[in-house]
């Protein structure tokens, strides 16, 4: 098993900005997002800060292991900033149900202003989210990067069903929320304790630090 590597934060820019330009071996999920950052200077530029904010937290992770966790936690995230945006994709909401679903989402705000600042934000998180997914495996952890995609398809799984639950409550459909809430808790519940198991520490990461520590003792 390969030792967790550390990354200093213009390295784990240059890594990331290399990802997003290989268009090529962009996934299916993350193609359109990402043409469309690299295709508009000026989203590009706002994708830069962000994602600049984002890496300098995981830049400061101490040793491998922290930067590890940090990195995974960004993962998770990331997958929450894309989850409304998904589903609308997925199931096709249109019309008024999705009107409704936005002013759920950022309250009495205008239709337009609350889509266009929807769509910006998916398009940083998705392309945010391609890098920090390269950059887990660039580290080496495996681990991490397998949970990580268990939780993106648990997360889907469960903002599906709180999707329905909201249209249901906001088309006063009582009996139809009523039997997807205990659903949706219980889906919930997985995915936070999912993200505790992501959130704790590499086992490979703790073998190593004890390696260490045996070895400084040792020596002593």
């Amino acid at each position: 098993m390969s030792a967790l590597r550390q990354f200093t934060f213009r390295g784990l820019m240059t890594e990331s900005e290399r990802a997003l330009w290989r268009t090529d071996s962009l996934p299916d999920y993350y193609r359109s997002p990402v043409c469309q950052l690299l295709d508009d200077g000026r989203h590009y530029r706002l994708w830069e800060v962000s994602h600049a904010r984002l890496m300098q937290q995981v830049a400061h992770g101490a040793q491998p292991v922290g930067q590890a966790l940090a990195l995974r936690a960004t993962c998770l995230s990331l997958i929450h900033r894309r989850g409304l945006l998904d589903y609308l994709r997925n199931h096709g909401v249109r019309g008024k149900v999705r009107e409704r679903m936005f002013e759920a989402f950022y309250g009495p705000i205008d239709y337009r202003t609350a889509v266009l600042t929807e769509h910006r934000q998916f398009v940083l998180a998705a392309s945010s989210g391609y890098c920090t997914d390269v950059l887990v495996g660039s580290i080496h952890d495996g681990e991490g990067a397998r949970l990580i995609e268990r939780y993106a398809r648990l997360y889907r799984d469960y903002f599906e069903v709180f999707g329905h639950f909201v249209t249901a409550e906001m088309t006063e459909e009582a009996d139809v929320a009523s039997a997807l809430k205990p659903i949706m808790l219980r889906r919930r519940t997985d995915v936070a304790r999912l993200r505790g198991t992501i959130l704790t520490p590499p086992r490979h990461g703790l073998l190593d630090r004890r390696r260490s520590h045996n070895f400084a003792a040792a020596s002593a």
